[in-house]
């Protein structure tokens, strides 16, 4: 009778596997009482690659309670194959009562066409750009969703230019915020030009004064792998008044030259200080002509 215990035995039986688990789960999923638990067990059969377990959490996606539809969502984004892709899809396009279960649909479709669905990316763009453009709501929750499901696409430019157009002034609050930090997410696979785009565009948002924006840019370039990044997060923590802002960004250049790893980090910084030292000679060069010819 308790809860908790069926939360546990939920988890034995996913480890355990197999098809008579699946069938215990599968049944809980449609008929346990309480809703935390059918989202646990959800999250179970999620982690059980059979095809069985893809047909038990596609039963519950009528179920009542909006954070179980949610939590089958997410865990029918692990099946990655054109049945979840399908699936997944007609979820976002159908709809849902609940903004989070849009949101969980959106971010969990961007981040299936990979690998084997490949092909679908561009259907999956047009997706995601259609609810983008129709779906306005309550703190942009399904619209900051749709980013982040773009974010995912880490490898297509078309999707950084979408983002990208989602940073600029005008757009509403929560949702720009949102697109600045997924900016960080889709830079890890992208090339050296598209990086260069990103990394100009967080450059320009630095300097708004805003404490949210600020904090977003740390956000986003705290996930990225390029020294670029830490030069950017050094002078926004030179030129904060905000300590708050200076701290986390202070943080994050941590946390980039772990992504880097220590020997390409320093490898890299070396070369940036190199070319701004050579910056500096040519800029002293020109001041010293230029006093001369004042005496002169």
């Amino acid at each position: 009778p308790d809860p908790i215990s069926r939360i546990y035995a939920a988890g034995a039986l996913a480890k355990k596997g197999g098809l008579d688990a699946i069938k215990a789960l599968g049944k809980s999923l449609t008929d346990d009482s309480f809703w935390g638990v059918r989202v646990e067990v959800a999250k179970k059969l999620g982690n059980i690659k059979l095809n069985q377990a893809f047909d038990a959490l596609k039963t519950g996606l009528k179920d009542e309670d909006a954070k179980v539809r949610r939590a089958i969502i997410v865990a029918l984004s692990n099946f990655k194959t054109a049945a979840g892709y399908k699936t997944l899809a007609k979820c976002l396009k159908e709809g849902d009562s609940s903004y989070y279960t849009e949101a969980a649909a959106a971010r969990s479709l961007g981040g299936m066409v990979s690998g084997n669905l490949k092909e679908k990316q561009s259907e999956a763009i047009a997706l995601l750009k259609e609810v983008l453009e129709q779906r306005q709501g309550w703190n942009e929750v399904v619209r900051g969703g749709a980013i982040g499901g773009l974010s995912k696409m880490t490898t297509s430019p078309e999707a950084v230019d979408i983002i990208l157009e989602y940073t600029k002034p005008g757009t509403p609050q929560a949702l720009r915020l949102s697109a600045i930090r997924s900016l960080g997410t889709i830079s890890t696979g992208q090339t050296p030009e598209k990086l260069g785009e990103i990394l100009e565009q967080l450059e320009a948002i630095a300097g708004e004064s805003f404490f949210l924006t600020q904090v977003a840019v740390v956000g986003a370039l705290g996930q990225m792998q390029t020294s670029k990044a830490v030069n950017i997060l050094n002078e926004l923590a030179a030129q904060t008044p905000d300590g708050r802002v200076r701290r986390r960004a202070e943080e994050a250049v941590t946390k980039v030259q772990k992504n880097l790893g220590s020997d390409k980090a320093v490898k890299e910084l070396r070369t940036e200080v190199d070319r701004l030292k050579q910056t500096n000679q040519d800029l002293a060069s020109r001041l010293a002509k230029l006093e001369a010819k004042t005496e002169d």
